[in-house]
């Protein structure tokens, strides 16, 4: 086992968190050590004074159902996690983690379909895992958990000179928006997982997200009613509500790395900036000819839409990739109002050197079957800390197939290129029915990390396209996953946690 190491040292520049011109506040890179034993958690809720679970009715948990109708024949798993926790009685939706180099600690929040969220603590040290406890989160949620969120990566460089509160963040498809204490050491002496305040928000929250440069703004957003919500978390206030998205919901969006912008994506195909402190709407990218369905249906409805996004890419951190549902993913540079390329990721042409410019799909794209899912679920920028890879990017489907694109931007060109087609090699070459719910890039590796909705956790060297590992343990479809990058130094350890259709959260380890 190797011992733990010290601090990553990474320090930026800190100014005031909502000036649209300045920035605050810098992310603590996040050190971890080898784990060799798996454990299993299980809470009773007996002593928890809750209202009765409402019927499982909403969208996500008929998703659930179908997709339970239509899974694959059971068979042998090996569970290679590290740590289980059996705490939910129903599938989880959302997935937060953090890691705490002074206290040794990992921190995950989940939350599900169960309407309940947990705050779980793994407690380690050179030799593995210490201790593991589980606080159920006490309001009483009348819907599905959709979103969980924690500041403290955010908050330690506060150049007021005060010590901002650790929290974490609920959202739930019930409207609410709940702020718990994410630390027993603090002023007020509450106890860590204790409620603080309930946020007044929008209907059906559908992401949360904390401001990279303090960690005291909070960005919520709707699937219902397409509104997003700013709020400042010392005075339990609303600062803006931005307005925009229409004939559908957001269903992503995020600050931008310099705090300077927020940038959602939505169902009516539009990716919308913002200014966080004057609340206008910047520029509006309407990446979805509305003739082939994207922004609106028949019914006047949502139609094929915008479902995820990335922010901080290129060498000014100006490029943002959304994917949609209509067989494409679209880079656009916010700060030069420009789509960049258009990334036909349904293109099933196996070369790597089709091309596509802003202007739209690659001539070869083969014609959609009626009825077909040709959605792109995931997306993600590549760490410029890799040397030779800074403008790679990568999308995730439905057809389970890892694209890797190489965006010819330095020279100023807007154009794409397709590197590197990765296929499990245990399923058909079409990439069968086992589609990528998640991806993470490795910060110091050409390495991507895609979840899959057969329960498995794949490691790709995108260089070659070659399966570098697979780790599995859960039972069924992995509905979301975050990535802790630990211990530092060139090759830090992938810490992957994961929640699940089976209703479990895991914990897994990658070393690379």
């Amino acid at each position: 086992m190797e011992a733990e190491t010290n601090n990553i040292n990474n320090n930026l520049n800190n100014n005031n968190i909502m000036d649209d011109e300045t920035n605050d506040f810098v992310d603590e890179a996040p050190t971890f050590i080898d784990m060799n034993s798996a454990v299993e958690v299980n809470v009773d809720y007996s002593n928890i004074d809750d209202d009765e679970m409402m019927d499982d009715n909403n969208d996500a948990k008929l998703a659930d159902q179908q997709s339970a109708s239509s899974s694959t024949p059971s068979r042998q798993i090996v569970d290679q996690s590290k740590a289980t926790f059996k705490t939910h009685t129903d599938a989880i939706y959302a997935i937060s983690s953090y890691y705490n180099p002074q206290t040794h600690t990992l921190s995950i929040l989940s939350g599900g379909g169960d309407d309940r969220a947990n705050l779980h603590t793994i407690s380690t040290s050179s030799t593995g895992i210490q201790n593991t406890n589980t606080i159920p989160l006490t309001h009483p949620h009348t819907d599905s958990i959709s979103c969980v969120a924690f500041n403290t990566p955010f908050i330690n460089n506060d150049v007021s000179g005060t010590k901002q509160q650790n929290l974490m963040a609920v959202g739930s498809y019930d409207g609410s928006i709940i702020l718990y204490n994410g630390d027993g050491n603090n002023e007020n002496n509450t106890n860590v997982g204790q409620l603080i305040h309930v946020l007044e928000g929008p209907s059906d929250v559908e992401f949360l997200t904390f401001h990279p440069k303090g960690g005291t703004v909070l960005l919520a957003g709707s699937i219902a009613d397409g509104t997003i919500w700013m709020y400042h978390t010392p005075t339990k206030s609303c600062l803006q509500v931005f307005v925009g998205h229409d004939k559908g919901g957001v269903t992503s969006g995020a600050f931008t790395p310099d705090g300077k912008s927020v940038v959602s994506v939505g169902q009516d195909g539009t990716c919308r900036v913002w200014a966080p402190k004057k609340g206008v709407c910047k520029h509006v990218f309407r990446l979805m000819d509305s003739s082939s369905g994207g922004g609106g249906g028949e019914d006047g409805g949502p139609g094929a839409g915008l479902t995820c996004l990335a922010v901080g890419g290129g060498t000014d951190g100006q490029l943002v990739l959304c994917g949609g549902e209509d067989d494409n993913a679209y880079v656009v540079h916010i700060s030069g109002k420009k789509l960049v390329a258009t990334l036909p990721h349904f293109d099933d042409t196996p070369n790597a050197s089709n091309t596509t410019t802003g202007g739209g799909m690659n001539e070869d794209d083969e014609e959609m079957e009626e009825g077909e899912a040709r959605s792109i679920e995931a997306v993600g920028f590549c760490s410029a800390n890799i040397p030779g890879t800074a403008h790679w990017c990568a999308t995730g489907g439905v057809d389970g197939i890892l694209k890797i694109w190489n965006m010819n931007v330095a020279t100023g060109g807007s154009s794409a290129q397709l590197r590197q087609r990765c296929v499990r090699p245990d399923l058909p070459d079409t990439g069968g029915v086992m589609a990528i719910t998640k991806l993470a890039w490795h910060t110091s590796q050409p390495l991507v990390i895609c979840s899959y909705t057969d329960g498995v956790i794949c490691v790709w060297d995108v260089r070659v396209g070659n399966l570098v590992s697979s780790l599995t343990g859960h039972e069924d479809m992995i509905n979301d996953m975050c990535v802790n990058f630990v211990n530092g130094g060139n090759n830090p350890v992938a810490v992957i946690v994961t929640g699940s259709d089976d209703k479990m959260v895991k914990m897994f380890e990658f070393h690379a």
